[in-house]
């Protein structure tokens, strides 16, 4: 899992230095140019604060993404017989149904393929645990840790910011970021449109509160893959 937290480090540092680029850009609104120069505009920055809402959403939903890749890659390193509950349902629902369809026929020809690997007592392949449905925000992020059995525990600093109610429709900050970024990516509003009540003081504020969110949870995963803790107890197992 360190390879995830590099991993978000990296993409929290390239948000900063968009950030800086645009509030350099913001500087020279309307500003006197010579004609061989393009004149920065109010909609321009509107623009980019635009991006830079998807971008913090990208981050989200990369960092989600690779930290179940790791969980399911993790995982299978263990015999099935020595999983818990919780983790053996997650691998099933990843093996068995893709998404794109009603549990049906296929579905029950893959069942009795999983049926064949548990039964040869065979480590199997690695797999991604399936996300809940829609976009990524902090409730999809807490439903999926409940199925798989991870505590998922926060400072009450990091609480506070990413659970405070505070955005439109008294949303929480992933919550607000996921329908902004839907709003843009799905084409309901113009990326010039996008993001134009905000400043980028709130854009910086709403990554505040998202990152740090998002690298706790990491780190939760990680103590639940290093101790373990998708394995049953000796006393379970016995």
């Amino acid at each position: 899992m360190r390879d995830v937290l590099n991993y978000l480090d990296e993409r929290r540092e390239e948000f900063a230095s968009h950030l800086t680029v645009a509030r350099m850009l913001e500087a020279r609104v309307d500003e006197g140019t010579n004609e061989n120069d393009l004149r920065v505009e109010v909609r321009h920055i509107n623009t980019i604060k635009s991006g830079l809402l998807v971008h913090l959403y990208n981050i989200v939903e990369a960092v989600t993404t690779r930290t179940l890749e790791t969980v399911g890659r993790t995982v299978v390193t263990k015999r099935p017989a020595l999983w818990t509950e919780a983790v053996l349902k997650e691998w099933v629902r990843a093996a068995v149904w893709s998404g794109e369809e009603k549990i049906g026929e296929g579905a029950f020809k893959r069942l009795a393929g999983v049926s064949r690997v548990l039964v040869s007592g065979n480590a199997p392949e690695e797999f991604i645990v399936k996300g809940e449905p829609g976009s990524w925000n902090d409730e999809a992020i807490k439903k999926v840790a409940n199925r798989l059995g991870c505590q998922l525990r926060f400072s009450p600093e990091i609480s506070r910011a990413a659970f405070e109610r505070k955005y439109r429709d008294e949303t929480t900050a992933m919550q607000f970021l996921a329908d902004r970024r839907n709003a843009i990516a799905h084409g309901s509003t113009t990326f010039e449109e996008g993001a134009r009540s905000m400043t980028l003081d709130n854009l910086e504020e709403l990554a505040g509160r998202v990152l740090p969110f998002l690298k706790a949870v990491t780190e939760c995963y990680k103590a639940y893959l290093d101790t373990e803790a998708y394995l049953q107890t000796e006393e379970a197992a016995a």
